[in-house]
């Protein structure tokens, strides 16, 4: 699952996922994202923007996800949010400062789900 609200990063990030071999599920706020993950649907990661506007971010949107998903690899991406990465984020996530190229993504998602299944 792929959160983002900005409409732009989120077509051209999920193009790029989509052309490594991941299948996505764009959402674009925290309650479409809650609901999404509410259908428990099989999720094998979560990447998530944290400042989603009104309705939660996406500190909000991993903690939900890994009480569905107790092991889901979640990585996120922000701009302003680093610093609050080490407090409010679900633990062994991985933090990606924005701007930041879609194959950073695929790098760290790789990575994760690697991390994952070991």
């Amino acid at each position: 699952m792929f959160v983002e609200d900005n409409f732009i990063c989120n077509m051209d990030s999920c193009d790029v996922l989509r052309a490594h071999g991941f299948s996505v599920t764009a959402t674009y706020c925290a309650s479409a994202a809650f609901e999404a993950i509410s259908k428990h649907e099989h999720l094998s990661a979560l990447v998530t923007d944290i400042d989603l506007g009104s309705g939660g971010d996406g500190f909000d949107v991993a903690r939900h996800a890994r009480k569905a998903y107790p092991h889901l690899p979640v990585v996120y991406i922000s701009g302003t949010a680093a610093a609050r990465h080490l407090s409010e984020g679900v633990k062994d996530s991985t933090f990606l400062t924005k701007p930041c190229d879609p194959l950073q993504i695929v790098a760290a998602l790789n990575r994760a789900i690697r991390l994952e299944a070991a």
